[in-house]
């Protein structure tokens, strides 16, 4: 089992983000590093995580999908 050297994180704190919500619905991260999207808010072990350093991410909202 791979030892993971950040712990649990959140991508709603990581500076790799680029975060989407639809409706009422989960905050979505979009990974820069992984190209892949995450439940921001939803705890995860990643080792490409780096803190977030500029305040409160922008989240851009959609009205349809």
């Amino acid at each position: 089992m791979a030892e993971h050297s950040k712990g649990m994180v959140r991508c709603i704190e990581c500076r790799h983000g680029n975060y989407m919500q639809w409706y009422h619905n989960p905050i979505i991260c979009k990974c820069a590093i992984f190209d892949e999207k995450f439940v921001a808010e939803a705890r995860r072990l990643c080792d490409d995580y780096e803190e977030r350093t500029n305040g409160e991410p922008e989240v851009t909202h959609y009205d349809h999908y």
